[in-house]
């Protein structure tokens, strides 16, 4: 029988997804350790006792999750002079980060060589999602490893897929990413056009919510941040263009042609170096905006109106 993994935790990187996901380890009542270099984002977890610093080498903790923006971070934050690997002996590492994948088979063969067993983990859903343990890990590691991590993980994501080898978890995020922000940028052009032409924006939403262009970006991203303009969904824009330079990066090690992924990451650059990379990522519509001349209009959420005939939900 699989032997789960037990024991405490060290959660290292405490942003918007991962101060979501280790607070849903600490009220499971999982023993718990957080390293975040932002006191800001240290203190709701130390201001309930819970062991915190700005690094990571002297915590507690067995397994050590991390949550960090790049896999050049999550070497720092485990090997780094620092780390949480420089001074203990841990057990496991789940790296939740979204990262390169040929990155993580480095680093977990050489873990390995210390005895240290790693898989990759990261989520999907958005942190409303992630904050009530209902966000989607991608899985990159031994079956065996992956089924001992399986109870802490369930923890934090309500589903869990096991893609593949190490790696394979963040080779399905990278292209995940790619995909959902490809289908945002389409969505807000599409309204863009709509709205320039004279049609209202709500009655568009709530039409494509009935139609073959309805998508998680409409339902979320769209809804949520830019039809209020709050502009402020959790995710950098910083973020989005490293996942999608990740994803054309592997398209382009593989050798397979990728030309909308090509000018996805161009055009999410562009917002990046408009707005800057510390800017939520639902910032970009403002470019669109730009380039047409025209704004979106400000429309909060309201229940949706009844359509006038039933849509055949199996037409293209």
């Amino acid at each position: 029988m699989t032997q789960l993994v037990r024991g405490s935790v060290l959660f290292i990187g405490l942003g918007n997804m991962g101060g979501a996901l280790a607070s849903n380890l600490l009220r499971a009542g999982v023993d718990l350790a957080v390293a975040d270099l932002s006191a800001r984002a240290r203190e709701p977890f130390a201001s309930r006792g819970i062991p915190a610093a700005d690094f990571g080498a002297d915590l507690p903790g067995d397994v050590v999750i991390t949550s960090l923006p790049t896999d050049r971070t999550v070497r720092e934050a485990l090997l780094g002079a620092n780390g949480a690997l420089a001074k203990r002996k841990r057990t496991t590492v789940i790296d939740m980060t979204s990262a390169s994948p040929t990155a993580t088979k480095k680093l977990a063969a050489e873990l390995a060589e210390r005895g240290i067993a790693m898989i990759d983990a990261p989520v999907s859903g958005g942190v409303p999602r992630a904050k009530v343990g209902e966000a989607t890990t991608m899985v990159g590691g031994d079956p065996e490893i992956v089924e001992r991590c399986r109870p802490l993980l369930s923890i934090m994501c309500s589903t869990i897929w096991h893609i593949g080898p190490i790696g394979a978890g963040h080779t399905m995020k990278v292209i995940n990413n790619y995909i959902s922000a490809a289908a945002l940028w389409a969505t807000c052009e599409g309204l863009m056009i709509g709205s320039k032409a004279g049609l209202d924006l709500q009655t568009m939403v709530e039409t494509l919510k009935t139609t073959s262009g309805h998508t998680n970006a409409l339902d979320t991203k769209v809804v949520m941040s830019i039809m209020p303009r709050t502009f402020d969904y959790g995710f950098s824009l910083e973020l989005v263009s490293k996942d999608i330079s990740l994803a054309a990066r592997l398209a382009r090690e593989l050798d397979v042609p990728a030309p909308t992924l090509s000018q996805a990451e161009e055009h999410w650059l562009l917002a990046k170096s408009r707005f800057g990379g510390n800017a939520d990522f639902t910032n970009f519509v403002r470019l669109l905006e730009e380039w047409a001349g025209h704004e979106l209009p400000v429309t909060s959420r309201r229940p949706p109106s009844v359509p006038v005939t039933t849509p055949n939900h199996n037409l293209a």
